[in-house]
């Protein structure tokens, strides 16, 4: 089953698309598919922490370090 990434950035300034590793999460999926579904939900997800979207944003990348998608504003971007 393949690998893939979820990365949680601190923003550089509001609003930015750019910013600093905070931290990183490895998880096995399927698909590229089923890997968004399951960020996706965690993101979105009161368990998950609640993402404070002003301050971060994440995306998710395959095991080769290609990104797949990325959510600004709890949005996908992809």
């Amino acid at each position: 089953m393949p690998t893939f990434v979820c990365k949680r950035y601190r923003r550089s300034a509001p609003s930015a698309t750019t910013g600093t590793l905070m931290d990183e999460l490895s998880f096995s999926a399927s698909s590229a598919l089923e890997a968004e579904a399951k960020v996706r939900r965690g993101l979105l997800s009161p368990a998950f922490g609640m993402m404070d979207w002003e301050k971060y944003f994440a995306t998710l990348e395959d095991e080769l370090g290609h990104e797949l998608a990325v959510w600004h504003h709890g949005v996908l971007h992809a």
